[in-house]
């Protein structure tokens, strides 16, 4: 079994299904999908789908945005709280 391209043409795509979810699944890798030239689809392993859907579900509320970056500045300028200190505070 030879190692995909990371981008493929559709029918390309279609003849090396299984080694394409194989490979996203199991080797952690992505592929982008075309079809007549344009690019179409990413294949991604799930894992990492969901990774950039809690970014974007974070990216969209200002709110905690606020918070993560006033968190930083802390941090930055000294005023934070020691990360052992917050994971004893956590309880972890």
């Amino acid at each position: 079994m030879t190692q995909l391209s990371s981008t493929l043409q559709a029918h390309e795509a279609r003849a090396n299904f299984y080694q394409l979810l194989d490979e996203a699944s199991d080797k952690l890798r992505q592929f982008t999908i075309t079809l007549r030239g344009k690019t179409k689809v990413v294949i991604m392993p799930f894992e990492e789908y969901e990774g950039w859907l809690e970014t974007m579900k974070i990216m969209s509320d200002k709110e905690f945005v606020t918070s993560i970056k006033k968190g930083i500045k802390e941090i930055k300028s000294g005023k934070g709280i020691p990360a052992a200190k917050a994971d004893k505070l956590i309880g972890w």
